[in-house]
């Protein structure tokens, strides 16, 4: 009985200084991220998704021979979208 309780206290006891002296910590070895983390690696995403798509419009203009887009009209034709779209409303009922 002492054998056992002794390997039960010696499992307890590793997993205790385990825990305490390994580095970082129980999430980060779960993979598990903070939401600031995230916050900071969406946007960082979303930004070069505007660049790429950017990009990629760009090229399309050029090849047609039209002036390329800046990210400040792309704001400013956005702007201009929110504000002109309107509620659509539908003309007749679902029901028959």
């Amino acid at each position: 009985m002492l054998v056992l309780l002794g390997g039960a206290i010696a499992v307890a006891a590793a997993v205790w200084l385990l825990g305490r002296y390994y580095p970082g910590s129980g999430a980060e070895q779960l993979g598990l991220r903070s939401s600031r983390e995230i916050n900071e690696t969406r946007e960082a995403l979303e930004a070069e998704d505007l660049d790429q798509m950017l990009a990629a419009h760009n090229a399309r203009r050029r090849a047609r021979g039209e002036q390329e887009l800046t990210i400040e009209n792309l704001d400013d034709l956005m702007g201009h979208m929110r504000t002109s779209e309107r509620p659509r409303e539908t003309g007749g009922s679902a029901e028959r």
